[in-house]
């Protein structure tokens, strides 16, 4: 599936098509690919997590080192049901965004995963994110040397509702 899909639908080119290899919970490689623009994410367990652009150059990804919140450039998203339920990131989203440096609501969780990965962004937080918008992004984090977990505190699984990437800061 595309993740973004309200984004590609209205021709926004913010959106990704994301794969994972899984063994259980555990995510041994993925796959990310930001459409259009061909830029490609790749990660596996153990071996770093890397970024090639449309001309072939590649290069090794990891976090920044923000450490405050007030520094902190920040993505999260809502869910499709945030009409439906009082639980829908509207708190979150009022207490966070007038104290860090800047928050986005881009619309495709695997990119902005993996712009956390990147060092673009310091954290990224959404819920009711589907395993495969996530477990790429999840892995590419880990092994750029962020953290990713759930919204308790607890390391983030395959199939975990909510999820927290950040430069583990």
């Amino acid at each position: 599936p595309i993740d973004g899909t309200v984004n590609f639908a209205n021709e926004i080119p913010y959106g990704a098509v994301t794969i994972a290899l899984q063994q259980g919970e555990q995510t041994l490689l993925g796959v990310t690919a930001q459409i259009p623009y061909r830029r490609i994410y790749w990660t596996k367990l153990g071996e770093g997590a890397y970024a090639r652009d449309p001309d072939g150059s590649q290069r090794r990804l990891a976090v920044n080192n923000v450490d405050t919140l007030q520094m902190a450039f920040m993505a999260t998203g809502f869910p499709y049901h945030l009409a439906e339920y009082n639980d829908n990131n509207h708190a979150e989203f009022a207490y966070i965004h007038p104290r860090c440096r800047g928050l986005r609501l881009l619309g495709a969780a695997a990119i902005d995963i993996a712009n956390v990965a990147t060092g673009g962004l310091a954290a990224f937080w959404e819920g009711w994110l589907h395993p495969w918008d996530a477990a790429t992004g999840a892995l590419l984090v880990r092994e750029a040397g962020g953290t990713v977990t759930g919204y308790d505190g607890t390391p983030w699984r395959f199939g975990s509702a909510g999820l927290v990437a950040s430069n583990g800061k």
